[in-house]
């Protein structure tokens, strides 16, 4: 195999990108293209070949190749934008990260650097979010996976509430779930019954709000958050008929 760089280069050229012309019809990889023409017209030792023959590493973004004629299609490749100073290997982090939660490999190709990673980071930050966490780690309070209810049960728990939140006594937006899901075991009875705001629902489903014993314990996250932070230490409502919570762990 013919060698057409130093290793020196080689490690630069890792970080050159470009954008692929087909009979006038832009890509951003070779793989968008090969899978356009369902064939493999642009396989990686012919492009090192039509970029070498084009002027290697002296290409400029925006330089293109010499038009090539492959089967039956003229292709051209267009320097763009290069990888960032960051490694390759934080490239391919980020690539990685994006098609885990739904990107396909087109829509990430056509990013720019600095949307690659900004959407990179900004899906970081939702991730950290989802995820409840406690100053006092060593310390395990109870989760509990609540189910939304209906018929005869949630009459039946919402009286037994009074018709208000177990935690904030609020009588409005209210949903009647299982302290213990059917799937764990839990039974439809008022004993096993929860009143809460939809809010509420949503965070203690999530794992942002926990209920240790008869107390209300947030992550770190839902404390920040103004409308909630009051409620950490809350003790709940008195029902009528006792409910009861697994023990902490």
């Amino acid at each position: 195999m013919t060698q057409r760089y130093t290793p020196e280069q080689a490690e630069r050229m890792k970080k050159r990108r470009y954008w692929f012309y087909v009979d006038g019809q832009r890509f951003s990889s070779a793989k968008a293209v090969n899978d356009y023409l369902g064939e493999s017209l642009c396989h990686a030792a012919w492009r090192a070949d039509l970029i070498a023959a084009s002027g290697g590493e002296n290409m400029q973004i925006g330089d293109r190749t010499v038009p090539v004629k492959r089967g039956g299609h003229t292709i051209v490749l267009e320097r763009r934008e290069d990888l960032i100073d960051k490694s390759v290997r934080d490239y391919n982090a980020a690539r990685k990260k994006l098609l885990s939660v739904g990107w396909s490999a087109e829509e990430i190709d056509n990013l720019g650097n600095g949307q690659l990673y900004s959407e990179y980071k900004a899906e970081l930050a939702r991730q950290r979010l989802d995820i409840p966490h406690f100053e006092k780690q060593e310390i395990k309070y109870t989760r509990v996976k609540i189910r939304p209810a209906q018929g005869v049960f949630r009459a039946r728990v919402m009286t037994n509430w009074d018709n208000r939140c177990a935690i904030t006594g609020t009588g409005l937006a209210l949903e009647a779930a299982h302290i213990i899901s059917h799937a764990s075991g839990g039974a439809p009875t008022v004993e096993n019954g929860l009143c809460l705001a939809a809010d509420l629902h949503t965070l203690m489903d999530r794992g942002h709000l926990l209920i240790d014993g008869n107390v209300v314990r947030l992550s770190d996250e839902a404390k920040e958050e103004p409308r909630y932070s009051d409620l950490d230490g809350t003790v709940l409502r008195k029902p009528r008929q006792p409910v009861v919570f697994p023990d902490s762990q």
